[in-house]
């Protein structure tokens, strides 16, 4: 399969013969240098080729795209893939004097919020939990950045659903599970521009065990989405290098809700086996607790007075 990046090329090589002299000085921009599109506009686009709107959005058409927005849409999977984290900063619109830097990511968290409930159906939500509750044994494998949601997702599943395995390190123990594999399998993988090496080695590992992959990825044209026997696109728009991930921890807090309530009487039952573990270990923090400890050292204390240690002459 192509590369985002090689499919942008080649539609433009192969249209090139057959566009007007205004359209080649925008193909001769991307060629030249396709990463100078990144957060530019249509009209954008127009002023630096010294051309017209309606002329950028028709020479989109003539790549094969529908339109501008899907054509911005594939510029997107090819930057997340070649840009840099320095070039994403450098091509970062800077915000204005009186702009908040909290209010603008706020903003921005909020958008990606609309966005996910718009392009993603209760239906899908459904299906999605389901096909986790079916599966024998769960793996949940992020890498990077993408670590910090699979360590989440992973967390809040194990203690509702038993045979959950969490790796964010490629652990040659996940290596070890995968080949001894022999029960109905399923790997959730999170991969969020740009996409760790290790996470497409992974998968394609686990495939060739059998073990059906569900992607969570950004785009289309994500390279775990290809891979993946199911997957749940979930669109990332930033306003830096930083990528937000807030409404992609609410995704998963409400696909761990739907797969709760497949079962919820099997999920109570793990959950008060997790509370009682807890609380054994006294793994948080409570007022009992507390006093518990106070009474412990009081008590050593209290023994340490009546018999104290002797000391060891050197």
């Amino acid at each position: 399969m192509k590369s985002p990046k090689k499919d942008l090329f080649d539609r433009v090589v192969d249209a090139y013969p057959s566009l007007s002299s205004k359209k080649r000085r925008i193909a001769d921009l991307i060629l030249k240098d396709f990463k100078k599109l990144f957060l530019m506009t249509a009209k954008e686009i127009a002023d630096e080729c010294g051309v017209s709107e309606p002329t950028v959005i028709r020479f989109t058409q003539d790549l094969g795209f529908t339109g501008y927005s899907d054509f911005v849409q594939h510029m997107k999977s090819v930057l997340r893939t070649e840009l840099t984290s320095v070039e994403r900063l450098t091509k970062t619109k800077h915000k204005s004097k009186d702009e908040s830097t909290l209010k603008r990511y706020c903003e921005n968290a909020m958008y990606n919020l609309e966005n996910i409930v718009t392009s993603i159906s209760d239906f899908e939500l459904k299906r999605v939990a389901r096909r986790i509750y079916k599966a024998d044994q769960v793996f949940v494998v992020g890498y990077r950045a993408s670590a910090t949601l699979a360590y989440y997702f992973g967390y809040l599943l194990k203690k509702i659903k038993e045979n959950v395995f969490v790796d964010t390190t490629i652990s040659w123990e996940i290596i070890d599970l995968v080949t001894k594999c022999n029960r109905p399998s399923l790997m959730s993988v999170f991969a969020f521009p740009r996409y760790p090496r290790r996470t497409i080695e992974i998968v394609r590992f686990a495939k060739q065990y059998g073990i059906d992959i569900l992607g969570i990825s950004d785009n289309p044209r994500s390279p775990i989405i290809t891979l993946s026997d199911e997957y749940v696109i979930i669109d990332v728009e930033g306003v830096s290098f930083i990528d937000p991930f807030s409404h992609i921890i609410t995704f998963i807090s409400a696909l761990v809700h739907e797969i709760t309530f497949i079962d919820s009487e099997r999920a109570k039952q793990l959950l008060a086996k997790f509370d009682e573990g807890v609380k054994a270990a006294r793994e948080f923090y409570t007022e009992d607790g507390i006093n518990e400890e106070l009474e412990y050292k009081l008590d050593s204390e209290h023994l340490t007075s009546l018999w104290p240690q002797k000391k060891v002459k050197p």
